[in-house]
């Protein structure tokens, strides 16, 4: 259970290619995601007075739902936290994920193919309705974990 996901600790020109690097480089990207996300707090822009009129009236409307009381910018803010806390979490998975794939390779790819689908998906969204940026990092994410993800699918589990 102690054996590396990168065996002697050195990279040939072949290995830099290998699950392993790959998962780990999305695991990284995925970070960078986080990172961005926190970056662009407070998540919007208040450059113009309409901007500013709607964020004040999302901090100053109050509603009720299941019972609790809260405010359109509560919502906002703790979504935001939320969504860079799933963010470093999925990095943190990515990261050990090698580790778990030299004792069952098809199961280690099986769930870098479901974050490659959800990063397409990410890629997707971002494209559409958010910026750039995550557009493209979700799409090297995507792209990176579909090539590991392939490599794993074709060995057996030992």
């Amino acid at each position: 259970m102690t054996e590396s996901a990168i065996p002697n600790g050195k990279l040939d020109n072949k290995q830099w290619l290998s699950p392993a690097i790959l998962i780990r480089v999305s695991s990284i990207l995925m970070t960078g995601l986080m990172i961005g996300h926190v970056s662009a707090y407070p998540w919007t822009s208040i450059k113009a007075p309409q901007e500013t009129q709607l964020t004040t009236l999302m901090k100053s409307v109050p509603f009720e739902f299941v019972g609790e009381r809260s405010t359109y910018w509560n919502l906002y803010f703790g979504w935001g936290v939320l969504v860079a806390v799933l963010l470093l979490a999925l990095a943190s998975i990515l990261w050990i994920l090698p580790n778990f794939a030299a004792l069952r390779p098809r199961s280690a790819g099986t769930i870098s193919a479901i974050v490659s689908s959800a990063s397409l998906v990410g890629a997707y969204l971002s494209f559409h309705f958010f910026y750039i940026p995550p557009f493209v990092l979700f799409s090297i994410v995507c792209a990176t974990l579909t090539g590991a993800s392939v490599q794993l699918l074709r060995r057996r589990n030992e």
